[in-house]
């Protein structure tokens, strides 16, 4: 389990499964590959077979997370290509001293040696960049884009389309650039330098956003009650006046 304030601080996080280090990036580096590859390559990391319907599953009883993501990273076309690009420069951002191979096996290679990210610790790397990557419904609204040709990678494309196909559609602008428009919104709101806040990962930057958030409806709720008694206060001097006059 990893710890929230570790989380908060921004340091990298231990991956003792894989003996070595997750980097978490900054908002600075991820801009560097770009919000859509970025996406793009998390999304397929993060995939995961509980997001088929269950008379599908019933055909993947055999095969782990890590099974489907070779197998779609396998596929043989233009658009999966570019696909398995943003997994490489997802992976480079999260391994960057390393070397980074894809085959029946991701190899992490570095002046250490290799490091295997397979099966038997994928679902412990999930959940780290789970944790790392607390989206919320910004994420919901991401869009991908899969059209491998395998049966199996096809079904798990079609239902991470479907997944995201609604928000995608209400306001594509913003789901493809949802960390600049809120890098900007904070910088406004809490009146810092936009380069300071770049420095943020994107864990400290929903922390800090779900923060202002409840602060600006603190401060709406305060200035409310206070104009709702300013309100009853003049209300009651004029009655009082009346009643006297």
């Amino acid at each position: 389990m990893i710890d929230s304030l570790l989380l908060l601080s921004g340091n990298d996080l231990p991956f003792p499964e894989a003996a070595i280090t997750i980097h978490h990036p900054t908002l600075r580096e991820i801009a560097y590959v770009g919000e859509d590859n970025f996406f793009n390559g998390y999304q397929l990391l993060n995939i995961s077979k509980n997001l088929l319907a269950d008379e599908d599953k019933s055909n993947l009883d055999d095969l782990t997370n890590f099974d489907i993501l070779i197998a779609i990273l396998g596929e043989r076309n233009a658009v999966m290509q570019k696909n398995r690009n943003c997994v490489k420069m997802v992976l480079a951002l999260l391994f960057p001293t390393c070397s980074v191979e894809i085959g029946t096996n991701i190899i992490l290679t570095n002046d250490e040696g290799q490091h295997i990210l397979n099966k038997y610790n994928f679902d412990s790397f999930q959940a780290i960049i789970k944790k790392m990557f607390t989206f919320g419904e910004p994420e919901e609204g991401t869009q991908t884009d899969f059209n491998p040709d395998g049966e199996l990678a096809k079904k798990i494309a079609d239902k991470l389309k479907k997944r995201h196909q609604k928000l995608a559609e209400k306001n594509n602008e913003e789901a493809t650039n949802f960390i600049g428009r809120y890098v900007s919104i904070i910088s406004v709101g809490l009146q810092q330098d936009i380069n300071t806040i770049f420095n943020y990962t994107l864990y400290q930057l929903f922390d800090i956003i779900r923060r202002y958030q409840l602060k600006e409806g603190y401060d709406i709720y305060i200035k409310a009650k206070m104009k709702t008694g300013w309100k009853k206060f003049i209300l009651k001097i004029k009655t009082e006046k009346f009643k006297g006059g």
